[in-house]
């Protein structure tokens, strides 16, 4: 099973040896303002880099005041734009897909989901044709409480390259149900998992066992699933190599 890390881009090359060394693919971190001047033939000479040693890698598309299924036009335009920046460079990278926030959060949107649907309709299908069919879009789980949204977004794009990431902190921190009703719906859908833990109070990002997620259950899941990507999200170096190490044990 492939095993990444999250990497911010401006850290990428001067690390490409240590995530070598580490066996693991990158997810590259590409955020709102490095997007504004990014240059692409360094992107490129990157992605030349990745490709020589073998590293395999995904991107993580901006998300810090975006909103893909808002109700303002000017902030999805940008959203759009942002996230259609950040296709560009997985292309680039010869990335394997992008994954993005999709945004719904009840209380922001007052519930209205059919509102956060439509607009997110519009985002993604514009997303999606900048993408073409090389490229998967995943839509990560983030405030949602229950997978409704995301199902009934899934259903306007049936025959279209947009996956789902399962996050299991975000999960731990959010949800209202059960694993088991998150996985099964989605089960089809899923290219990729974000893999953390926290105790349920706060997005620490720490290493599998360190909280309460339940990654017994998780394993049951994975076990008679294939093709999914796992990346792990610490966001301290202290936890860097037991994040890494506790995935891999986790997924033998």
């Amino acid at each position: 099973m492939d095993v990444f890390i999250n990497v911010p881009y401006r850290m990428v090359s001067k690390n490409i040896k240590r995530i070598l060394e580490l066996e693991v693919g990158a997810e590259v971190y590409t955020e709102n303002n490095l997007l504004e001047d990014i240059n692409m033939e360094e992107v490129k000479e990157l992605g030349r880099s990745l490709m020589d040693m073998g590293i395999p890698c995904t991107v993580h598309a901006p998300f810090m005041d975006l909103s893909p299924g808002g109700y303002d036009r000017t902030v999805r335009r940008i959203t759009i734009d942002k996230i259609k920046k950040a296709v560009e460079v997985a292309h680039h990278l010869n990335a394997k897909g992008v994954v993005c926030h999709p945004g719904y959060d009840r209380w922001r949107f007052d519930g209205n989901e059919q509102l956060w649907l439509e607009g997110s309709i519009q985002t993604w299908s514009e997303v999606l044709l900048e993408a073409d069919r090389k490229m998967e879009i995943m839509l990560e789980n983030i405030f949602e409480e229950t997978p409704s949204t995301l199902i009934e977004l899934f259903g306007h794009f049936k025959d279209k390259n947009l996956y789902f990431c399962f996050d299991t902190g975000h999960f731990n921190l959010f949800s209202r149900l059960p694993l088991e009703e998150w996985l099964i719906p989605l089960k089809n859908r899923i290219r990729e998992m974000h893999i953390h833990d926290n105790n349920g109070n706060a997005d620490d990002h720490l290493p599998i066992g360190s909280g309460t997620f339940p990654f017994r259950e998780l394993k049951a899941f994975i076990s008679n699933v294939s093709g999914i990507r796992f990346t792990t999200e610490f966001h301290s170096e202290a936890h860097a190599i037991d994040s890494i190490r506790n995935l891999k044990e986790f997924l033998r």
